[in-house]
């Protein structure tokens, strides 16, 4: 009998489900193993009256046992799952990671998942790994490294984009003090987009670089083919007055050897000598709003900006070089950004990139905006309805109630879970606009049917070993993006903390059709 067997078999779990369970008001349920990668956690989704959400207990893991060095088998044996298969896993451990990384004895930490035919491309994650690894994932049971790509000296670059019709890898390279490499003293680190011809990935070739200041910021990014829509810091950014200040810039990289920076989008009060309008100035405990560029998704000639503490901004950008705001949607106040602000994604339902089927002629009419937010409560999910881009409005939200909802009437104050509770980065199955796959940090991954965007239903999770770094006082377990390859069906998730890159299989049901539309 394995570990884990006995754990489902034991008293003592039974008991620690039925605290849970108590705790959410549901009747806790074990699921049945189903061959040797069923489903093999307790089944919250089906039968709490809240559709889901609980905190999950973890299988107790052997002493001695080392999370960072764990078989294909033990990633199953000492994870959760309910409607995903672990398909495979590899920690990439190898001449990329840092010396802290070794030192601690953990795998890589990934933030960006893509694959295309077979070859993926993980964006390594601070302080593990600086730079974006390419590798041969056509067996994901067996994954292979072919090469790996360094950010530039004083960087890291966890968030890229692939173009895989051109075969062009561009990445944000973004001013980082633990990059074990550093410019020499009083030289700033050279930051802005790297673009690279990935036709051979085994030997990635650098085409052009562009700068979009020295030594500051950069983050999230989308393509459409020709131009790169980017989150980065300009010269004209108030640092330090505010230290996370991106604006959104449009790039053409027509000619990758040769970008061409088109436009930039902010908010007023963004660049040195402007004033944040009201709305952006405070949040509602008195602490300072961070109103700035995060995360970007360009579809339909229109770009859905999660704006942090702005909020959520859609932009018209027909005319490339001249984007126009047609809406923002600002819900801080009354909510609290947090230390980094509040919106992190923002994506039509529906969503397409390269890989996926034609785009449809009708616009999504229904969008997803996800916080990260690490204060108490955490963030969490909400669903927007888009019919009127003009006119957002707020239909639902998601969250998992015992991290979010957790509130004490007697104190005032809301309690949490220890670990980093907040929602992350949500993808779409490609084969059901309806089914979101969520990623949720020490929740891990999360699966919502949206089919009633009014009452979204949870119908599955992923909670994968808890990959703690003693040495490196590490928190933990941390699920940070999703991502699906439509080509074999495969959804890939990455670890922040050292424990690599998992291919899951979705067993679940697939809901029929896309959700209901929110306007009536």
């Amino acid at each position: 009998m394995s570990t884990h067997d006995h754990f489902k078999k034991s008293a003592i779990a039974p008991a620690l489900l039925w605290s849970v369970a108590m705790l959410l008001g549901s009747t806790p349920v074990f699921a049945e193993e189903e061959g040797g990668d069923g489903d093999n956690g307790p089944n919250f989704i089906k039968h709490n009256g809240y559709g889901g959400g609980a905190t999950i207990p973890q299988p107790p893991f052997p002493a001695g046992l080392n999370v960072f060095d764990l078989t294909l088998e033990q990633t199953r044996e000492f994870s959760y799952r309910h409607n995903y298969q672990v398909v495979g896993h590899s920690y990439f451990k190898g001449p990329w990671l840092t010396p802290s990384a070794v030192a601690n004895g953990q795998g890589a930490g990934f933030n960006t998942p893509r694959v295309y035919n077979g070859i993926g491309y993980f964006g390594g994650y601070p302080p593990t790994v600086f730079g974006v690894l390419i590798a041969d994932v056509h067996d994901p049971a067996n994954m292979q490294p072919l090469s790996f790509i360094p950010c530039n000296v004083g960087t890291r670059c966890p968030y890229h984009r692939v173009d895989p019709i051109k075969h062009i890898l561009v990445y944000g390279n973004d001013n980082n003090a633990q990059n074990p490499s550093q410019p020499p003293a009083g030289t700033p680190s050279q930051t802005g987009l790297s673009f690279y011809d990935v036709s051979d990935p085994a030997h990635p070739q650098l085409l052009g670089f562009l700068k979009t200041a020295d030594g500051r910021a950069t983050h999230g990014l989308s393509l459409d083919g020709r131009y790169v829509y980017a989150c980065a810091e300009v010269p004209a950014s108030k640092l330090p007055e505010n230290a996370l200040d991106h604006d959104l810039l449009i790039v053409d990289y027509q000619d990758p050897t040769a970008p061409v920076l088109v436009s930039d989008f902010h908010v007023m009060g963004q660049h040195t000598g402007e004033t944040f309008a009201p709305q952006d100035h405070l949040n509602p405990d008195g602490t300072a709003q961070h109103p700035y560029c995060h995360e970007v998704n360009y579809y339909q000639n229109r770009v859905y900006l999660a704006y942090r503490d702005a909020g959520m901004i859609i932009l018209d950008v027909t005319d490339r070089a001249n984007p126009v705001q047609i809406s923002r949607y600002d819900y801080v106040p009354p909510y609290n950004g947090g230390s980094l602000g509040a919106s992190h994604t923002f994506i039509p339902v529906g969503y397409k990139d390269f890989e996926s089927a034609p785009v449809p002629t009708q616009s999504p009419t229904v969008a997803i905006n996800t916080d990260e937010n690490f204060s108490c409560p955490p963030g969490f999910g909400r669903i927007m309805d888009i019919s009127d881009l003009g006119n957002p409005q707020l239909l639902s939200t998601y969250r998992i109630p015992i991290a979010d909802d957790n509130y004490d009437p007697a104190t005032g104050t809301f309690t949490c879970p220890a670990g980093q509770q907040t929602s992350h980065h949500p993808w779409f199955d490609y084969r059901s606009a309806s089914l979101l796959h969520q990623a949720w940090y020490t929740q891990g991954l999360r699966a919502w049917d949206l089919s009633n965007p009014y009452t979204p239903r949870e119908v599955g999770y992923y909670i994968s070993p808890n990959y703690f770094a003693t040495a490196a006082g590490e928190a933990g377990r941390a699920t940070r993006e999703v991502w699906q390859d439509q080509t074999t069906g495969l959804i890939w998730i990455t670890d922040g903390n050292g424990g690599g890159v998992t291919a899951l299989r979705w067993t679940g049901e697939i809901p029929p059709n896309p959700p209901l539309p929110g306007a009536r």
